[in-house]
């Protein structure tokens, strides 16, 4: 989500600034041409009002006064025939031979314009007399964009490009007061360039927003990251997380508050549930009891089946309570090693086929596993009743464990028949058997891998099923650490 939000808001103020800054280019391009124009129409209007004020037979020392490299001054006894070459230069050939037309008014006509201000719309701007004639030849500036390429370019690329110069060329004719016509040309192959386009302001003030959106978007995110860990905390660890601190701005207090309020429901509704069914298959013991005595006063050929369904429900009430007193347990460390030995060991002791794997037969590597947090019946009962699962089904059983600075894993294999791949899950069903008759002397309560999830799921981790290639089938136990 934080990523998210900084790219979005940064990639949006970086567009705003990218098309700001061309508008800004596009503005300047208009204004650095028009200013242009007006200077070069000024210059030649004083050239031609002091040509007209010198006398004949003197003008050709200031003619030559006035020439140089870029600006060259002629006479013609008759017009000459200015004509535009191309068609996208007749708009700023206008606009110049107004402006042109407009300095020699304020030289020739100053009564006709008292006061005159100049407006910066040419649609109101003043009538003024036509004397002059001008023509623009050429006219290259890059254009914004252009602008903008460069700069790209020239900011990422080493060393900088430099770009050749702006070309501008134009031909005016004046005719002075003795019928005279006096033609300037006017070019420039070099006047000054248009600024660059700011590339490196733009990025600068990215990166500025960038790091402001990412301080502002992490204060903002930050509380829902600590309510996103609470809840994770809490679906792992029901009785043992704490209340979520209730700071921040009002909207952060309230979701904190309303996440404690419901933690605290839903602990209290799960330990009004244990305690129920704790104290209700506590209570059937006595009857049960009862009905175990009376039964013994049976037959043999009608105590038997009764028998048996009594030791049913008698297993049945004592895996309830285990479950109901095992969720109440306190957390301590546990010892990996010492705990898989020991319920190894207590199958092997009655006969069954089960053994460390051969990288745990060193007890360098296998006391090297360092202790688990967790609550250790639990832990205990989750192991046992895969272990006791993968024996009754698999016969010859490995246990391996691999660990990590976040999970414990412990791997128990076997090589049974394995699962059907649409079965892998369903067998983790309470009261669900893989065996299809009903005794339980075979096909057990149904309830040992359900079991076993739990216990595993209230230690932040899980238990999968999964098929060995070469046959067989392996129940992955992982406990965060």
């Amino acid at each position: 989500m934080l990523s998210w939000l900084i790219l979005i808001f940064s990639g949006s103020f970086f567009m705003l600034l990218i098309l700001t800054s061309i508008y800004a280019g596009e503005s300047r391009h208009f204004y650095f041409l028009r200013g242009l124009m007006s200077d070069r129409a000024r210059h030649m209007a004083e050239a031609a009002f002091l040509l007209d004020m010198t006398p004949r037979e003197l003008r050709f020392l200031l003619r030559d006064q006035f020439n140089n490299s870029g600006f060259h001054v002629a006479f013609a006894e008759t017009p000459p025939a200015l004509s535009v070459s191309d068609s996208e230069l007749a708009e700023p050939s206008k606009l110049m031979e107004y402006m042109l037309n407009f300095s020699l008014s304020l030289f020739y006509d100053r009564p006709l314009h008292p006061g005159l201000k100049r407006n910066h719309s040419m649609d109101r701007m003043p009538d003024v007399p036509r004397r002059a004639f001008l023509v623009i030849n050429e006219l290259n500036m890059p254009s914004p964009l252009e602008e903008f390429k460069k700069s790209v370019y020239s900011y990422f690329k080493k060393p900088r490009r430099v770009a050749g110069p702006s070309v501008y060329n134009a031909s005016a004719a004046i005719p002075l007061h003795d019928g005279t016509w006096v033609v300037f040309t006017d070019s420039s192959p070099g006047f000054p360039p248009m600024p660059e386009f700011p590339m490196g302001a733009v990025i600068s003030i990215e990166l500025f927003f960038v790091l402001i959106s990412f301080i502002a978007f992490y204060c903002c995110v930050r509380p829902l990251r600590r309510l996103a860990r609470a809840a994770e905390r809490f679906g792992g660890d029901i009785p043992g997380t704490p209340d979520l601190e209730e700071t921040g701005p009002a909207e952060v207090r309230e979701a904190a508050h309303a996440f404690n309020r419901m933690q605290k429901s839903i602990r209290e509704f799960l330990d009004e549930r244990e305690r129920t069914i704790a104290a209700v298959s506590h209570d059937l013991r006595t009857p049960l009891t009862r009905m175990r005595l009376r039964v013994e006063q049976l037959d043999e050929s009608n105590r038997s089946p009764l028998l048996k369904d009594i030791g049913e429900l008698q297993q049945l009430m004592d895996t309830t309570i285990d479950i109901a007193r095992s969720k109440n347990e306190a957390q301590a460390p546990v010892d990996i090693a010492s705990l898989l030995e020991s319920l190894v060991e207590d199958r092997q002791y009655v006969g069954h086929d089960i053994r460390l794997s051969d990288a745990l037969q060193d007890p360098e590597k296998l006391f090297s596993i360092p202790p688990l947090l967790a609550r250790p019946l639990s832990m205990k009962r989750c192991l046992s009743n895969l272990m006791d699962n993968a024996i009754r089904y698999g016969g010859h059983v490995i246990v391996d464990v691999k660990d990590s600075p976040e999970m414990l894993e412990v791997i128990i294999m076997d090589d049974g028949p394995g699962i059907d791949e649409d079965q892998l899950e369903k067998v983790f069903e309470p009261f669900f058997r893989m065996e299809p008759s009903r005794n339980r002397s075979t096909g057990g309560t149904g309830l040992g891998l359900s079991i076993a999830r739990g216990m595993a799921r209230l230690h932040g981790g899980d238990v999968v099923l999964e098929n060995r290639p070469e046959g067989g089938l392996v129940a992955r136990a992982s406990f965060r650490r």
